[in-house]
């Protein structure tokens, strides 16, 4: 997710049909300039060298986990042929691009890349803090589903649930303390240190001694590891 917003000027993006080291292109509708949504970098055209700010984004979740943390929330409505509800169903599970999924080859044309230290299509949780790149492979969090870490030196609560994709990176420097923390139940963690028991959909505090205090998100992306690895080459891997 990136701001659309630079220099003080407010973008539009779409889908440019073109791919860059084997990765989708978008284009704003502006100035035609060719971004990499991997990087958020101007890769081609009068924008070139320009750097979209990446956002922090809330963890994939159910409807139900959703308007639970935010009941007032409005939904954005598409166009449905309500004459055909069974050609939906089928749009809907169909996938295009389930043979390439399937395969090891790192390209749409065959093109292969490998860095060793993972398979080309495991998928990982990458991140960047300051100059720092970072990736968990999903199989990290088989046995719980946070990570505590340091990143540069900075530390930083990685959250991946294996059965929805949901993931969040949170720092975890609160009111100039470090905590630590351990998995409850579903979405919430408690942190060692104080007790409080914290939400990783809303990032607040719910209950203890920081009630009310918010995790500091961290931009994160799931992504295939050729494709981090290709693109942040002196990415660290968390084992």
């Amino acid at each position: 997710m990136y701001s659309r917003e630079l220099d003080g000027k407010i973008y539009t993006f779409g889908v440019s049909g073109k791919l860059f080291r084997d990765a989708l292109l978008m284009y704003d509708h502006q100035t035609r300039t060719l971004w990499s949504h991997i990087t958020g970098e101007a890769v081609q055209g009068k924008l070139k060298g320009q750097q979209l700010k990446m956002l922090a984004g809330t963890p994939r979740i159910t409807w139900k986990d959703w308007k639970r943390n935010h009941p007032l929330t409005k939904v954005l409505s598409v166009p449905n042929d309500f004459r055909r509800p069974e050609r939906q169903i089928q749009d809907i599970r169909t996938d295009n691009y389930a043979a390439y999924h399937a395969s090891s080859n790192a390209g749409i044309s065959g093109t292969q890349y490998i860095d060793n230290r993972l398979m080309n299509k495991a998928l990982v949780v990458g991140i960047h803090i300051n100059e720092s790149y970072r990736a968990y492979p999903f199989t990290a969090f088989k046995k719980q589903s946070i990570i505590n870490d340091e990143v540069g030196d900075v530390p930083v609560l990685a959250f991946h649930d294996l059965e929805s994709n949901a993931t969040a990176v949170f720092l975890r420097a609160v009111k100039g303390q470090t905590l630590r923390f351990k998995p409850v139940q579903g979405y919430f963690v408690k942190d060692a240190t104080t007790g409080t028991t914290w939400n990783l959909i809303t990032g607040m505090a719910a209950e203890g001694k920081l009630k009310g205090y918010t995790l500091e998100r961290v931009p994160a992306m799931n992504i295939y590891w050729f494709a981090w690895a290709r693109y942040h080459p002196e990415t660290t891997l968390y084992k």
